[in-house]
Formats: structure tokens, C-alpha cells, sequence
């Protein structure tokens, strides 16, 4: 439930239809394998994060662009539906809405191909008109749109002196100057070592998230947190590194997971927490994300929420 003097999070990003099919394995090029359990569900990294925060309780907008064709209209009311304002949303008259293709192995772990579509019709002046964006108090950033749109925007918002919120995904190097105007950077471990031009395939251990979060401090946020799936969060700060354990759970699905997170990171911040509780209530709401399949189904209500706590035996934590 909104209270009164929440802050307003905004996030600018993508919709994406996704299409997601269980798999044993990835085919090679030439081959065909035979998969199961297809199903079309919401998606695109900056839906979902708006989606989240908003079922948490957040104050939400979301700036984005849609084609002007029945995924595109769905999604829009699904975005509408979940609560989130939707007055700033555009619709492309001559590109197809985002699509994301998402293939699930036995462990529920997941791999995605996407065509960003409309997304990237979203163009740096658009959001020069957008009221959201002079009315935000929290910008959340990913990277499913036009390059020059999100530096466009995270400049708009460090001029006005908001808190901006990037989540690097999917990441590439050569983000320097976007890390340089963000507040918090949300990489996963994939994306914290592609950050820092290193092999994503590497595990690295918490003494190398950190190093390599530093590395990124250097660039100018005040704080990186490195999602760490099963392993929580790792905040870093130039004062301090936090671990931040995540609760033991039956992993159903990590779509959307790393999303869930980020959107109950601005919910929590809109509130008031002090970053380290900001972190935690996170990592319980990707925790809780991954149990359930699909996406947008799976984003917890606050009552919801609430009764995950008790579950995992946190009768006297309170968010």
C-alpha cells in the first residue's frame, strides 16, 4: 500500500512479449531439439522491475514504447492493471513490440535472446517531454533501450540531483560514463566481470566482487551491489562491504529474478531504509520471485510478501 509522502520511482526501460519453452539443452547451429511447456508471458527488464516495485506497494511510472500491435496494447494494460502509471508510454507506428525468447533447463536456470523492437524507438528528446521524469525521485535504468535514450536520461536525473538506479543488463563494456552518472549499480556476477572487460563465464569468489566493485566505485556511484543468486548480495560502498545473505529456498525459475530485485530495492529505498536494509528486503523479494514460474505471477504482493517472511521463519522482521 502507498503512504503518504513516498517517493515516486520511475523507471525508463523496455516491454518485451516473452516466449518460453523448457529445454534439456541449447541446440547447435543445424539442429533442432524437441522442448515443452511453452507459454507467452509479460516481460522486458524495465516492465518487470516497474511491475514489482509496484505490486510491493511502490509509487510507480514507467516510460517506455510499445509497437502498435496486440502484445504492445496487452502489455500496456497489464502494466495499468498491476498499478503502475502509464501516461508516458509511447507506441511505435511502425516497429513491432520487444520479444524476448527465454529457453528453461531442468534447474530452472534460464538463457535469453531479445529483439528490443519499439524499445528502441524510445529516443533521447522523448524524454525531454516526459513528466515523470521532472516529477521522479528515483530513476531505475537497464539497458534494453537506445543507448543514447538512457545516458540521455540518467543525465536528466543526475542534473536534478535524483537517485538513479542501473541495473547494467544486458551488460557490455564500455559503460563508464553511465556508471559515472548512476547512483547504485546493480550488475550480477556475469555482468560485474563483463563491466570490467573480464570472461563472464569465471565464478568470481566475494574477495573478487569486491575488488572488482571497487574498480567500478572509482567511476563515480556511491554504491555497487552485486546479486549473487543463492549467495544474496554484496554491498559495496567506499566505506564499507556488506554481505548480504539471501534465505534458502526451492528454486522453480530465475527469470525475472535479478528484475524482483531491483524493483524491491527502489520500493524499499522510496521508503526510507537505509541501504544495507534496502539490500536485504531485495534479496528476500528475488528469493521469493524464484520460486514461482514465469515472471509478472511470480512479483509478490506486500501481503504476499509479508507471509514469505513468516515462512522463512523471520516472524519479527518487518519491511
Amino acid at each position: 500500500m502507498q503512504t503518504q509522502g513516498q517517493k515516486h520511482i520511475v523507471v525508463i526501460g523496455s516491454y518485451n512479449v516473452g516466449f518460453i519453452c523448457n529445454t534439456p539443452r541449447l541446440p547447435v547451429w543445424g539442429e533442432t531439439i524437441l522442448g515443452s511447456g511453452f507459454s507467452v508471458c509479460d516481460g522486458g527488464k524495465g516492465s518487470n522491475q516497474a511491475v514489482a516495485a509496484s505490486k510491493l506497494g511502490g509509487k510507480v511510472s514507467f516510460i517506455g514504447c510499445v509497437g502498435d500491435d496486440e502484445y504492445g496494447k496487452s502489455g500496456v494494460e497489464m502494466l495499468r492493471q498491476a498499478g503502475v502509471n502509464v501516461d508516458d508510454v509511447s507506441v511505435s507506428p511502425t516497429a513491432a513490440t520487444g520479444v524476448g525468447f527465454v529457453f528453461l533447463n531442468e534447474r530452472g536456470e534460464n538463457c535469453i535472446v531479445v529483439d528490443p523492437g519499439a524499445n528502441h524507438r524510445l529516443l533521447p528528446e522523448d524524454l525531454e517531454t516526459k513528466k515523470s521524469v521532472q516529477s521522479a525521485d528515483i530513476l531505475v535504468f537497464q539497458l534494453e533501450n537506445h543507448i543514447e535514450t538512457i545516458r540521455k536520461g540518467m543525465e536528466l536525473g543526475k542534473k536534478a540531483g535524483k537517485t538513479i538506479i542501473f541495473n547494467p543488463a544486458p551488460a557490455s563494456p564500455g559503460l563508464d560514463d553511465l556508471i559515472g552518472l548512476s547512483t547504485i549499480v546493480t550488475p550480477n556476477e556475469s555482468e560485474l566481470l563483463i563491466l570490467n572487460g573480464l570472461d563472464p563465464s569465471c565464478t568470481p569468489s566475494t574477495e573478487d566482487c569486491e575488488h572488482l566493485s571497487r574498480v567500478l566505485l572509482r567511476k563515480g556511484p556511491e554504491a555497487v551491489i552485486v546479486t549473487r543468486g543463492e549467495k544474496g548480495a554484496l554491498l559495496v560502498t567506499a566505506d564499507d562491504s556488506v554481505i548480504v545473505p539471501a534465505p534458502r529456498v526451492n528454486v522453480v525459475d530465475t527469470t525475472g529474478a535479478g528484475d524482483s530485485f531491483t524493483g524491491g530495492l527502489a520500493v524499499a529505498l522510496s521508503e526510507g531504509s537505509a541501504l544495507p536494509d534496502a539490500v536485504r528486503f531485495a534479496c528476500y523479494v528475488g528469493a521469493f520471485c524464484v520460486t514461482k514460474e514465469d515472471v509478472i505471477p511470480a512479483l509478490p504482493t506486500r501481503e504476499e510478501f509479508q507471509t514469505f517472511l513468516l515462512q522463512c521463519a523471520e516472524p519479527n522482521r518487518v519491511f
